[in-house]
């Protein structure tokens, strides 16, 4: 066997983009995330942020929207009395 057999040929710049770039095309995409963080402040006000990332703006905003009224009902901002 010679030098040349046993060493594989090295990839040129371009022909490495090409594979980084086929593999990155080929990922599956990363499913959508959620997250809620519900926390009270020192007057016992509960304090909420909703994070909602996926691929369609609209459906996101609506799934914000929606984790917000859910939560602006079971923790409402209190009256001043306690409740």
């Amino acid at each position: 066997m010679s030098a040349t057999e046993e060493t594989p040929r090295r990839l040129t710049p371009t022909e490495r983009l090409h594979e980084v770039t086929m593999a990155a095309m080929s990922r599956a995409a990363s499913p959508p995330e959620h997250s809620v963080e519900i926390s009270r402040n020192a007057k016992g006000v509960a304090q909420f942020a909703v994070t909602v990332r996926g691929f369609d703006v609209a459906d996101v905003l609506l799934e914000a929207r929606n984790a917000f009224d859910i939560l602006s009902t079971r923790y409402p901002y209190p009256n001043g009395d306690g409740e």
